[in-house]
């Protein structure tokens, strides 16, 4: 347990330091340092120090100078470090930091060492040079050779003393034989034996190691194989004695072996593995993926399913929830008011609904239109104009101020279908002999030669929405109906005496010619008992 617990402060500490590689650094006491050399300006530097878990270096003693020093060889141009003006006071004293501050908060210092006594008193920064170790104030904003950074370490191991001639890898990027202090994941190389070590929780521990550090500590591969982990060589190499270098040989036999992913010799046998999710085929070579969501237990959430990946898996949510905390919790999809009236947010998903009088559209079903399942309903009327008036699909005004109503169209006397038509409120349902099927949705075709009867048909039929609402009473009908449609209206009007108004049917792609609709074609319906008329209160 305590060797997993150092393996994952490793890898925590490894991948918080991922990016880019410093020029040097060196380590001493509980702080590492580093020194990078591209031109930026002081906020940039800061937030490129930040990203990597640290800040632009502090330095308060002789000794962080004398770091700097041996920082800095071979360098040239300004650097910058973690000095900027706080716009607080100006001091008068020539040995504290006029007014400045460190990056990192703490003004605690012992140390300064100014280039200029002059108390500036201005909003700038703090650089420094290899050629020159005083402290120069700058322009924050200027672009200089590069910038120095400060981390504090989670933990240390000593030196090792059983090899010798020892390289020492930070994973802060950089190697030195002379490290003062060696942080926690740092790889330990013995130049003489090639053999490698890492110090995980305070102790070094021997390659290879866990494969997803730093590759196990091995020069090619990694692979872990029944609990436990060893590197691997490509064709043509094999293992050196210290298990983890690789030196060339001839005529090893996993050349020519065919493994797809490992193959591992001994003298002229080879066995061939393969990386963790997969399995090898019956060839004894080939490695296929293991499908692991045949495991049910994987995803124990039952709001979550498991998705096979490439030698592993993903947990998932499922469509309408989230991940937070390792667990799927439900999307309050409500809170975006998707529904055009009321939402009701559901597991997983959310349903709109209407309000009475209304009905979810079919054609989108975040949407409402008016909905009567009567052949007579009350109008939606302005309120404050009483005569602009709506009807559900279907219906046709009655204007009768102040109760309009709003009466079902009987599409069946319109010849709409082509066989059989079933009246319904707001609608109809075209319907076919046996023997015959739709197409265009009102028309029947002879499936077969067998002979069929109309008082035999089965009810094969089909649903026809009408498409639009009636909005117009007979004044605004006539206003908007062209010269050769009003003869022929008054015509019909001069037969049927006891016509209230006559309307207009829309054109539908469908229809075969107009047809006029009066309210005394459907005021006979009202008279059959079983139709309910609901009053003005119906919305």
């Amino acid at each position: 347990m305590k060797r997993l617990v150092g393996v994952l402060m490793a890898l925590a500490f490894v991948k918080g330091l991922e990016g880019e590689k410093p020029y040097n650094g060196q380590c001493a006491g509980d702080l590492c340092f580093t020194v990078h050399t591209h031109n930026t300006d002081f906020n940039s530097a800061q937030k490129s120090c930040q990203k990597r878990g640290g800040y632009l270096m502090s330095v308060r003693t002789t000794e962080a100078m004398d770091i700097i020093s041996d920082l800095l060889t071979g360098c040239t141009g300004e650097f910058w470090i973690g000095l900027r003006y706080s716009n607080n006071f100006c001091a008068d004293s020539l040995v504290d930091l006029k007014g400045y501050t460190w990056i990192n908060g703490d003004n605690t210092t012992y140390f300064t060492n100014w280039k200029s006594h002059k108390h500036v008193c201005s909003q700038k920064c703090v650089s420094l040079s290899k050629q020159d170790s005083k402290w120069t104030e700058r322009l924050c904003n200027d672009a200089i050779e590069g910038y120095l950074c400060e981390y504090k370490i989670p933990g240390k191991c000593k030196r090792l003393t059983s090899v010798s001639a020892v390289l020492y890898e930070t994973p802060l990027g950089f190697a030195r034989e002379d490290l003062g202090a060696v942080p926690y994941s740092s790889n330990a190389t013995s130049q003489n034996l090639g053999t490698r070590f890492i110090c995980l929780d305070g102790e070094w521990v021997q390659a290879p190691w866990s494969c997803e550090v730093f590759k196990g500590g091995c020069e090619h591969n990694c692979y872990k194989l029944n609990n436990t982990f060893i590197c691997t060589c490509p064709s043509g190499y094999k293992l050196d004695s210290n298990a983890v270098s690789c030196s060339k040989v001839h005529n090893d036999p996993c050349i020519h072996a065919g493994c797809s992913h490992i193959c591992l010799s001994e003298g002229k046998h080879y066995n061939c593995h393969c990386h963790q999710g997969f399995e090898l085929g019956e060839d004894g070579k080939t490695c296929q993926d293991i499908n692991d969501c045949k495991n049910d237990r994987l995803c124990p959430d039952e709001n979550s399913h498991c998705v096979n990946t490439a030698g592993g898996f993903e947990c998932q949510c499922k469509n309408g929830f989230t991940k937070e905390e390792n667990t799927c919790k439900d999307i309050d999809e409500c809170v975006s008011a998707p529904c055009e009236y009321f939402c009701n947010n559901t597991s997983g998903s959310y349903n709109c609904e209407c309000p009475e009088g209304y009905r979810l559209s079919l054609e989108n079903r975040h949407k409402c239109v008016l909905h009567c399942p009567y052949w007579k309903c009350q109008a939606e009327c302005d309120f404050n104009n009483p005569y602009q008036c709506e009807c559900p699909p279907g219906f046709i005004l009655e204007e009768n101020l102040p109760d309009s109503v709003c009466i079902d169209i009987d599409e069946c006397s319109m010849s709409y279908c082509d066989q059989h038509c079933n009246n319904t409120p707001g609608s109809y349902i075209c319907s076919c002999d046996e023997g015959f099927t739709f197409i265009a949705d009102t028309t029947c075709v002879k499936e077969s030669s067998t002979t069929t009867h109309a008082n035999m048909f089965t009810p094969t039929s089909r649903s026809r929405p009408t498409k639009s609402a009636s909005f117009l009473s007979d004044g605004g009908l006539l206003g908007i109906t062209v010269c050769s449609v009003i003869g022929i209206l008054l015509i019909v009007c001069f037969v049927h005496h006891n016509i209230k108004r006559c309307a207009h049917k829309s054109i539908n792609e469908d229809m075969h010619a107009l047809q006029q609709v009066t309210t005394e074609i459907y005021t006979k319906k009202l008279s059959i008992p079983n139709i309910y008329y609901k009053e003005k209160d119906l919305r």
